[in-house]
């Protein structure tokens, strides 16, 4: 099953998005770990993107879940001006990408024991290490799409 959502900024959506991908066919064919930490990813993207994304744009937040070749994936879209966000985003994403999740995910840790300051971040962090999924971020002009995949288990 696939699924699609134009969100406009509002929070409560999150629930609506963590019964679907529950009540998801394929998903619920995989282990319990496997469910919660995609539903833990769908459920950190999409905060990302209604914190960061600018909520006076006029512009909905896109999120889309589908399962193809045996791989979970999930395509967050929203939009932003502000090119401080979009240059820490694609940071946080190529430190990712080149490092190990879980030393990255104690560093943050760390970072936070050491100076916090009131913002965790950990969203990217905590869907490299713990939901297992791998990110790709795609920047222009003012859309910022995220891409989360994972294959499925083998059941």
């Amino acid at each position: 099953m696939s699924f699609s959502l134009v969100i406009e900024p509002e929070w409560n959506v999150i629930k609506r998005i963590k019964e679907s991908i529950q009540n998801d066919a394929s998903l619920r064919a995989q282990s319990k770990d496997f469910l919660e930490q995609t539903t833990l990813t769908a459920i950190e993207l999409l905060e990302n993107a209604l914190k960061y994304s600018d909520s006076d744009s006029g512009k909905p937040v896109q999120f889309a879940f589908d399962v193809q070749d045996n791989v979970c994936r999930f395509s967050v879209t929203s939009y932003s001006k502000n090119p401080i966000t979009k240059q820490a985003l694609m940071s946080v994403i190529r430190t990712i990408d080149t490092g190990d999740p879980f030393d990255l995910y104690v560093k943050r840790l760390e970072k936070l024991k050491e100076s916090p300051d009131g913002f965790s971040r950990m969203g990217l962090y905590r869907i490299a290490y713990e939901g297992e999924f791998t990110l790709k971020a795609d920047v222009k002009d003012e859309s910022v799409t995220i891409v989360a995949s994972r294959p499925l288990e083998k059941v």
